[in-house]
């Protein structure tokens, strides 16, 4: 067998050549899997992993609250027609619109000031829309874009935004809060878009500049409490449906008929102080974790070669939220890839490497984006085995561990330790490297040579919990202590160098490290604080640790 071919279980006996392979471990025994037993058929696949039917999977969803109550969405005041000393010009002459005409026209003129109204493509496809809103006989008559004049429209259009403002501060305290469970919160999008023309955030759209319909009552769904009487819709319309389930936290939804997809309020999390744990607490937690760390790691290593198929791929996710750094849920960290949304398409496995085996690749973004930012690493023999089983045979859009999602995970690391959840991990993995990195500091080290140090410390942290850590430059090569004298104008300059490319490596780590690590090495080596925190708010959002931290800190 070539250097390719390592065992990852034990050796085969004479008497386990006639068995069948057990269900969840197959007699596979190199760290990918060879083309014999890749599924060609559906027969490998179906034998090494049996579903669970849908009547024998438990269900268990919590509730998300018990009492809701709002008063639904907030809808934009209809059409009214534009006084009549306000007109609109084609070649210098005024012409009476029909009101469906005149309120398109009114679209364009909001967007005067932008820089869509530059874009060719854009202003084609409003003119289309325009026209077809005309009579008959306009329609004969306005045939040129470049003749049509908005500028009266817009001017009034400004003069009204003043007297708009006490009728949002109403609607405001009126519609964008909701009672959950007795306790008011804020309502993240109680306000349905108004009608108006399509406008992409960024980059060209076949779409730009074509009428966004107006949303109608009879497009939302409400959620609210079956005790409570719903929200009563404007007069002469009714909702889509009123929906009474506890296991959503969405209050009311409505389709977007530009997109086709559906839009969602919910209530914020951040309105509430008992919802959001504060920092301190979080970073005791990771702290507390450390006890527990060494028995979790021996529980997920050994079941990762367990019959059932469940316990195998959550071991496998165990580890990669501990030693990769992985999120387990999305609002944690939006931007990077989470365990329960890892696809086949972002997840790239090479037997050798760069002069390493098991070599793991997390990719960030679609498999159609040019730059897709990665993150590599060198897994053990049996996590890069079974992640090879986990992705044979799938679609690039598949799930790797379709049998895992969010809410069954988070349970689980709760039951492992109270409190415990994939950020906690981070935090504590990366607070433990940046205290190791930091004792190995010498004590006679100059001032520039311990803040490069730093730098060099935050930046491992940053590449081993975060995707992004390219973006930030490397830092440039000291010269020796005896080439620049000390308190001399070179040295401060040097100084002030590194703590400039001090700031983005903090704010880029701020999230995952306790910083009352930082403050106990400064307080020992005599290091002012604002040489690493160099952003007045960031100080003082750490008013409470340089309060409560000594230099005998140890995390």
């Amino acid at each position: 067998m070539s250097d390719i071919y390592t065992d990852a279980y034990r050796e085969p006996t004479e008497l386990d050549v006639d068995k069948k392979p057990h269900v969840g471990r197959p007699k596979v025994r190199c760290r990918f899997v060879p083309l014999k037993y890749r599924n060609l058929k559906g027969h490998w696949q179906s034998r090494l992993r049996p579903r669970q039917s849908v009547a024998e999977k438990p269900i268990c969803i919590k509730p998300k609250w018990q009492t809701l109550r709002h008063n639904g969405p907030c809808f934009p005041a209809d059409h009214e027609r534009l006084p009549a000393d306000v007109k609109f010009y084609y070649d210098n002459c005024p012409v009476e619109l029909t009101e469906q005409a005149e309120e398109v026209a009114t679209f364009y003129a909001k967007l005067m000031k932008t820089a869509f109204v530059q874009m060719r493509e854009f202003n084609q496809n409003f003119f289309n829309e325009f026209r077809s809103c005309l009579s008959e006989e306009q329609r004969r008559y306005i045939t040129c874009f470049e003749l049509c004049n908005f500028c009266d429209i817009s001017q009034y259009l400004e003069c009204q935004r003043e007297d708009e403002k006490e009728r949002i501060a109403e609607e405001n305290k009126l519609y964008g809060y909701c009672l959950v469970d007795g306790e008011s919160r804020r309502i993240t999008q109680f306000r349905i878009s108004r009608p108006g023309l399509c406008c992409p955030r960024h980059g060209f759209s076949t779409t730009m500049g074509t009428i966004r319909p107006r949303v109608l009552p009879e497009d939302v769904v409400i959620n609210c409490d079956e005790n409570e009487e719903p929200p009563a819709p404007p007069c002469g319309h009714l909702w889509a449906a009123v929906v009474h389930d506890r296991t959503v936290r969405w209050v009311y939804a409505w389709n977007d008929i530009v997109t086709g997809c559906m839009h969602h309020a919910y209530p914020r999390n951040e309105s509430s102080r008992r919802s959001r744990p504060p920092r301190r607490d979080l970073l005791d937690t990771a702290r507390r974790l450390q006890q527990h760390l060494h028995h979790i790691r021996n529980e997920y290593q050994t079941l990762q070669s367990s019959e059932n198929w469940l316990v195998r791929q959550r071991s496998v996710a165990l580890y990669c939220i501990d030693q990769l750094a992985m999120s387990c849920d999305a609002e944690e960290v939006p931007a990077e890839t989470t365990v329960c949304g890892l696809c086949v398409q972002n997840i790239k496995l090479c037997p050798r490497l760069g002069g390493q085996r098991n070599v793991l690749q997390l990719l960030a973004g679609n498999r159609d984006c040019r730059q897709r930012e990665y993150k590599r690493s060198s897994v053990p023999p049996g996590i890069f085995y079974n992640l090879s089983v986990f992705i044979c045979g799938k679609q690039p859009d598949e799930l790797v561990f379709e049998e895992l999602n969010t809410e069954t995970l988070n349970e689980h690391l709760d039951f492992l330790m109270d409190g415990l959840t994939s950020s906690v991990f981070r935090i504590c993995n990366a607070s433990r490297l940046l205290e190791d990195r930091l004792i190995k500091i010498p004590l006679s080290a100059t001032l520039c040579e311990q803040l490069t140090a730093y730098n060099k410390a935050l930046k491992a942290v940053h590449m081993h919990c975060g995707f992004r850590h390219r973006r930030i430059d490397p830092l440039p090569a000291l010269k020796r202590p005896c080439a620049i004298p000390r308190n001399s104008a070179a040295e401060q300059r040097k100084l002030r160098s590194i703590r400039l490319q001090t700031k983005p490596l903090v704010e880029a780590t701020f999230f995952y490290l306790d910083p009352r690590i930082t403050i106990s090495w400064c307080l020992r080596r005599e290091i002012p604080l604002s040489s690493i925190y160099l952003n007045y708010g960031m100080r003082k959002k750490l008013f409470w640790a340089t309060q409560c931290t000594t230099r005998y800190f140890s995390f």
